[in-house]
């Protein structure tokens, strides 16, 4: 073949549609063998809980949902079950076919920068990283959220320099990777550069608009199932992307370290094995030396152009230092958003300093992609191994880049054909499909690798929970009608069909038999067997037992309401398991009735002799506060601790007045002189300052002091008509429970009476 003809070849279309044959037939045999693996594994744990909103949204629902979980997996998902198809497979099949649609746009997105070879490799390679294969399929979101991102990129990058009517699937596009995944709306940031780079968004203004209010149209039906269920239709949204650490730091994925990513890059990239160590080098040399290349050749570009530097030059130099360097200096120190913004803002001053130089909007485009996604992951309190994924697409870029830069410099030529461009991908090629074929090749034959031990470990359990669910079913077919729990409770609601509540984690067997009466558990099913007071083993496989209550064995217990967010995860081992804290919630949230005072009515709250206040809510503070003192009144006691509102634009207390009484924000020392003489815990919070809730009673609410710390009311009592008000302040129950404080337990417990 001549060198005519091969160019020939490479520039047509050919070569492209086999390319594109060859991924797709690639993407679809992973697909199989992977869904073909996690049949035989079974669900994880969020795959049950996707199921569980999916039954929902299908109309077969059990009662169960998570509502901060994004909705779009689940409702496809749904689709299927309403067909008829009633099986966790079904979330396996969307999964792999978004994972197949997403490998397709990779690769025309990588085209768009590359020549058929060099984006097939690309899309290989990134087929094979490990993350990548441990997580397709699996039914979980973020590989599908990855797959709408790319096709959201890909349509912009074609609105901006094609044709605007491709807004009209980009913006839409953008929006289901959010409500895939919320953290995947994100995306935005680096569309908008993009668009801000081509320059035509005046005269594309209409056809963007157009595809936004698509895009609007595409949110509103989940933000009115939202608004249904909990009242505020972004309740779901703005609680998953809270990313304050303090609220996971007892999380078992919880991480402080900003560069957790950049640490264990290695076992995201490459496959255990033979090829592990030096494949990753491979690449990590490639993306470095095509990075000192690439700079290298913007640098001879402006040197031979001889660039003058004048002053709106120099000014956009200096500007971009000073935001690298603020960029450094201000990472992880202020909010994600801010530091996004930075990035585009580096972006888009780098694009206009270099303008006209090719492809330079598409690396800036990456950029700012790989940049906001790791931004977004490294500052969430939570730190996994496939929130990667979002990383990945803009990182192979750069791999594929590096490989470009060097092809370029190392030519094999042939007469006037540069045989390197497409020597090298070839090359790629091999390595990228080895190591997909090692990898799934370990996982059927169970070598030792960490993601392997994941899978066998998964697939027991699930083997028990299926011996479970059969030995439940013929003891008693009625089980339905019956509450039945476990601390695997998603997956046991998925193959129970039934509803379960949210288990907390107990340190010790009385704890566990307290919340299992508390709720009326008729069954229990555990993987760790234990000797239950009021429950009864009746059937067991290996480590997982299946419970029956013992109603001659229970306890009755003065039942207690409390309402809120913060004291149902420990109050009761406060009070000693002397009493039933009862707390109303939806699957993981706390919403809705369980947190607002005035969702009562005075008729519902009499039923309590106690009502418990910490962290609350109310729609409107007058009724809230006269139905609570038309409840003391009565003869109830009420108990509040105003610590819990003492931050945040609303319900707070801070500088304020409630039931007639002045709270104010206030620090106490480590150890203050409280009287009566007990022994306390210093009040340190993780060795800082410890702030609560300090009362200053007024003539209508007259506090009687019971226990202060130097001079401040630490708990108080106010008579009012047959009942009385416990005024807790400093937030002390959390800091006997935090500080296990036997005596400040002990106090507690008798100032309210259990």
């Amino acid at each position: 073949m001549t060198p005519q003809i091969t160019q020939k070849f490479t520039d047509s279309k050919a070569l492209n549609w086999i390319c594109l044959v060859l991924l797709v037939l690639t993407a679809s045999l992973v697909v199989y063998y992977r869904l073909k693996m996690q049949m035989t594994i079974g669900p994880f744990w969020d795959t049950y809980a996707y199921l569980a909103n999916a039954l929902e949204y299908a109309g077969m629902g059990t009662g169960y949902m998570e509502l901060d979980r994004p909705p779009l997996l689940p409702f496809l998902t749904s689709l299927i079950f309403r067909m008829g198809f009633v099986s966790e497979v079904a979330i396996y099949l969307v999964d792999g076919l978004l994972f197949i649609l997403g490998s397709i746009g990779l690769y025309q997105l990588f085209k768009l920068r590359f020549n058929p070879l060099e984006s097939l490799a690309g899309s290989l390679l990134f087929i094979s990283f490990p993350i990548t294969l441990a997580w397709l399929g699996v039914g979980y979101v973020d590989m599908a959220a990855v797959s709408f991102s790319i096709w959201a990129v890909y349509t912009t990058v074609l609105a901006v320099n094609r044709n605007p009517r491709f807004f009209f699937l980009a913006f839409p596009l953008a929006m289901m990777a959010f409500l895939t995944r919320f953290t995947a709306g994100f995306i935005v940031f680096p569309l908008v550069l993009y668009i801000l780079m081509g320059k035509h968004y005046l005269r594309q203004f209409k056809e963007m608009i157009t595809g936004l209010i698509i895009s609007i149209f595409l949110i509103i039906p989940y933000l009115a199932y939202i608004y249904q269920k909990t009242s505020d239709p972004f309740f779901s949204i703005t609680w998953s992307l809270s990313f304050r650490a303090e609220s996971f730091q007892e999380h078992f994925a919880y991480s402080s370290d900003v560069f957790y990513y950049i640490h264990n890059l290695q076992s995201f990239i490459s496959t255990q094995g033979i090829l592990h160590n030096w494949f990753y080098y491979i690449l990590i040399s490639i993306l470095i030396i095509g990075v000192i290349i690439y700079i290298y050749n913007i640098l001879r570009d402006w040197k031979g152009r001889e660039v003058t530097l004048n002053s709106a030059k120099i000014v956009k130099i200096i500007l971009l230092i000073l935001l690298g360097v603020g960029f450094i200096f201000t990472f992880s120190k202020i909010n994600y958003i801010y530091s996004s913004v930075l990035v585009l803002l580096i972006g888009y001053v780098a694009y206009d300093l270099l303008r006209g130089r090719p492809n330079m909007d598409l690396d800036i485009l990456f950029f700012t992609w790989f940049m906001v996604q790791f931004i977004t992951q490294s500052l969430f309190a939570i730190k996994v191994d496939r929130y990667f994924l979002t990383m990945a697409p803009a990182l192979t870029y750069f791999l594929i880049l590096g490989l470009h830069e060097i092809s370029g410099k190392i030519r094999i030529n042939w007469q006037d054909f540069n045989l390197s461009r497409y020597i090298m991908p070839c090359l790629m090629i091999i390595l990228a499909l080895s190591a997909t074929s090692i990898y799934l090749n370990d996982v059927q034959q169970e070598k030792d690798n960490y993601l392997v031990a994941d899978f066998v470990k998964n697939q027991v359990i699930d083997d028990y929970m299926d011996v479970m669910v059969q030995d439940l079913r013929n003891y008693d077919p009625t089980y339905q009608n019956k509450t039945v729990q476990s601390e695997v409770w998603p997956g046991f609601v998925w193959k129970l069909k039934t509803s379960m509540k949210q288990q907390p984690t107990f340190n010790t067997t009385p704890e566990l038999n307290h919340w299992l009466e508390k709720n009326h558990v008729d069954y229990y099913i555990s993987l760790n067997p234990a000797d239950l007071q009021s429950y009864q083993p009746i059937a067991q496989y290996n480590n997982m037992t299946l419970y029956q209550i013992n109603p001659n064995a229970t306890t009755n217990k003065t039942k207690m309401l409390y309402i809120g967010q913060g004291w149902q995860n420990y109050m009761d081992q406060v009070l000693g398991l002397k009493a039933f804290v009862l707390h109303e919630s939806q699957g993981r949230l706390v919403i809705g009735k369980a947190t607002e005072i005035d969702s009562h009515s005075l008729e519902e709250l009499q039923q309590y002799p106690y009502i418990l206040l910490y962290n609350f809510k109310w729609h409107n503070q007058h009724d809230a506060e006269e139905l609570l003192l038309n409840y003391v009144e009565s003869g109830g006691t009420l108990v509040i601790d105003a610590s819990g509102n003492m931050e945040g634009m609303y319900y707070n207390l801070d500088e304020a007045v409630f039931l007639n009484t002045s709270i104010s924000k206030k620090s106490l020392p480590v150890n203050p002189k409280i009287q009566p003489a007990l022994n306390f815990s210093p009040f340190l919070s993780d060795g800082e300052t410890w702030y609560g809730a300090h009362y200053e009673p007024t003539n209508q609410s007259q506090i009687q002091p019971l226990v202060t710390a130097d001079g401040n009311i630490l708990i108080g009592e106010q008579k009012i008509g047959k009942g009385r008000i416990i005024w807790i302040g400093y937030n002390l129950v959390w800091h006997a429970f935090h500080l296990e404080n036997p005596e400040e337990k002990v106090l507690i417990q008798s100032v309210i009476g259990v």
